[in-house]
């Protein structure tokens, strides 16, 4: 005969060396991320030859490809039984392919043709995108849902993570314009410091990997291993976060994608200094450095959803100050930073209010789908910025921007202006409407009740 015991209470502690080590994985991440938003568009325009509509189109024929993988891997995962879990074993995997592509989408042949320029440009990106980052980034991101059930530890581990998310995309963009010219210079300066931003970023993934546990282990009633992938979609479909979630991905990144790829243009050609794209990322990114650590505290307190709205308001406003002079580098960074204060909610909490729609879909249709769920709003995330990046190509080439002149026509100008700062303006009012109905929080406390419970009744190993 056989007894049943009760497992112990599900802890939501996190050593502080796990915290650090669930940090790790932004760095190995953004390493790659920050270099493809920011500066990829401009290598394949002014170092590869590529036009500027051409790689946008690449680049977001690339993201696309993101529809059928991101699911993939996402029903990989949820299917996945190791004993080191379901999603660290993805971070281990991809990790060695995904540094090897990056550097090779920053290594675009000089003696190919146009045709094989293109080729190359979509077959790199894609594969780093669209294949190895996905495994990599959906599994990193599903883990903050499994390390822990309680929210305001996933806040602080969000706050952790995107604070080095932060460190980790200011150091890219003030050294990887010095670092290529102190390498040489052309392909050689941009594929030597590729090489040596995916050196660093294999180092920190696997930290991710060594350094941290998976404790929210579902029983075999709630969990979805054994459920068929269309009956695991149908669940996820039917919940209606899951759609304002993937919303606020598109939104929030398509902001992002395209400030970052429209602001290494806006250095160069309208404040004159390619290199000043790392004083503007100073002023966008520095507050949220400073203000992230006081994150937690705030959405306890007011919740996730009042502080994105609050978040949204102020990034507006930073947007119109830099609106009232472009050309003026004080009132653009006055501006940056004022955007930069906006930005805060969203860096400590972003992928916690993913963690919250999980949790209301195992609490409303009985499965936890961990890896389906982060799949499909990581799509969201790399939609954002692939379409920010094509949709800076675009407006760069209706400006006809040229990068074999030195100085751009009116109309190049102005496209520039367009996309660094009024399209942002109202890519942030359309996510606003997406963040009002993202009301999941209200049901936070029978969903935390409800964990427990399950836990609890759960049989212990």
């Amino acid at each position: 005969m056989t007894t049943k015991t009760s497992a112990p209470p599900l802890s939501g502690r996190v050593s502080m060396r796990e915290k650090l080590s669930y940090a790790a994985g932004d760095i190995g991440s953004n390493l790659v991320f920050a270099p493809a938003t920011s500066f990829v568009l401009f290598y394949f325009t002014d170092i590869a030859g590529i036009g500027a509509a051409i790689a946008g189109t690449a680049i977001l024929l690339g993201q696309l490809l993101n529809g059928v993988v991101d699911l993939v891997v996402g029903v990989l995962i949820d299917k996945t039984k190791t004993r080191w879990g379901k999603t660290r074993p993805w971070i281990l995997w991809s990790a060695l392919p995904l540094m090897m592509c990056f550097v090779l989408m920053f290594s675009v042949p000089s003696g190919l043709d146009d045709t094989g320029k293109v080729v190359w440009a979509f077959v790199t990106y894609a594969l780093v995108m669209a294949v190895f980052f996905t495994a990599s980034n959906v599994a990193y991101s599903a883990l903050l849902s499994v390390m822990t059930p309680d929210s305001t530890t996933r806040v602080t581990l969000t706050t952790f993570r995107f604070f080095a998310a932060i460190a980790t995309t200011l150091a890219v963009s003030y050294a990887t314009f010095p670092l290529v010219g102190a390498l040489g210079g052309g392909q050689q300066g941009w594929t030597t410091t590729a090489s040596i931003y995916a050196v660093l970023g294999l180092g920190a993934l696997l930290t991710v990997f060594f350094g941290t546990r998976e404790r929210l282990r579902p029983t075999d009633e709630f969990s979805s291993t054994r459920r068929p992938v269309k009956e695991l979609l149908g669940f996820l479909f039917r919940n209606r976060y899951f759609w304002l979630a993937a919303a606020l991905f598109v939104g929030f990144y398509l902001f992002n994608g395209m400030n970052q790829a429209a602001g290494v243009y806006f250095a160069a050609d309208i404040l004159g200094d390619p290199a000043a794209f790392g004083t503007l990322s100073l002023a966008a990114l520095a507050p949220l450095l400073i203000g992230i650590v006081f994150m937690p505290a705030l959405v306890g307190r007011f919740g996730k959803r009042r502080m994105f709205l609050a978040g949204i308001a102020i990034q507006i406003a930073g947007s119109i100050v830099v609106a009232i002079a472009p050309e003026n580098l004080g009132v653009v960074l006055a501006g940056l930073l004022i955007r930069g204060v906006g930005g805060i909610p969203f860096s400590a909490a972003l992928f916690a209010i993913v963690a919250d729609v999980v949790d209301f879909g195992e609490w409303k249709f009985g499965v936890r789908i961990d890896g389906l769920t982060y799949s499909a709003v990581v799509f969201g995330q790399k939609i954002g910025a692939g379409l920010g990046a094509a949709g800076t190509g675009w407006i760069l080439a209706f400006g006809a921007y040229d990068a074999d002149l030195r100085e751009q026509p009116a109309s190049a100008i102005s496209a520039i202006e367009f996309a660094y700062i009024y399209a942002p303006i109202a890519l942030l009012a359309l996510t606003a409407v997406a963040i009002w109905f993202l009301d999941v929080e209200k049901h936070g406390l029978a969903i935390r009740q409800f964990l427990q419970s399950r836990n609890a009744a759960a049989p212990s190993s």
